[in-house]
């Protein structure tokens, strides 16, 4: 009697779902650059458009601009400590996790600014309450993580409180440097590697 063919395993990973109505598993760089990174630069860019939001970027930065020398040393401490982590999963070093993490870092530069700050703003100017305007950025932000990454839904509730959390540290200390940090940390570990290398710990 002739053996059934063996099933095809569904690609599932840590973060992501089994294929569904938002395609298949992301694989590589170029694929998660082109369905979230490219798409938040835009939304970015255009936030920026608005007005009084370059003031308001500025602003936030104004912690690095103050204290150059310190803002660079927190940046390439944080750089050298999330390559090393990434290095010793791949058991050598490897130009492209270096990459990937450099990569991650302007990402989350680049999403605390989209929702922690402008987007925040934006729904004020729309009549929204304070607190309403940052539960609502938030809850956008762990929705774009559910269609662009095609994160669980237990991934995106996570991102949604976290940056709940991250929005009240803002709003206490205006730093996009501090906020960057604890994101750039926590997307790090939890994909050090870039997408065609991910192991055990990735997406």
């Amino acid at each position: 009697m002739p053996s059934l063919p063996t099933p095809t395993p569904i690609s599932r990973g840590r973060l992501q779902r089994p294929p569904d109505f938002t395609g298949a598993r992301l694989e590589t760089f170029t694929s998660v650059f082109l369905r979230h990174g490219l798409p938040g630069a835009l939304l970015g860019g255009l936030c920026l458009l608005g007005p009084g939001m370059s003031e308001l970027l500025l602003e936030g930065l104004a912690p690095l601009a103050a204290q150059p020398l310190r803002a660079v040393a927190i940046v390439g401490g944080i750089f050298a400590l999330l390559t090393a982590y990434a290095c010793y999963l791949a058991r050598r070093f490897e130009a492209q996790n270096a990459g990937w993490i450099a990569y991650l870092g302007i990402l989350s530069l680049w999403e605390e600014w989209v929702f922690r700050v402008a987007l925040p703003e934006y729904l004020q100017g729309l009549a929204l309450l304070p607190w309403a305007a940052l539960l609502l950025s938030n809850a956008l932000f762990g929705a774009v993580h559910y269609f662009t990454l095609r994160w669980r839904w237990q991934w995106c509730v996570g991102a949604f409180l976290g940056g709940v959390a991250l929005s009240r540290h803002y709003d206490n200390n205006a730093s996009l440097l501090a906020i960057t940090a604890f994101h750039w940390l926590g997307t790090s570990f939890n994909t050090p590697r870039p997408p065609s290398r991910s192991d055990a710990r990735g997406a």
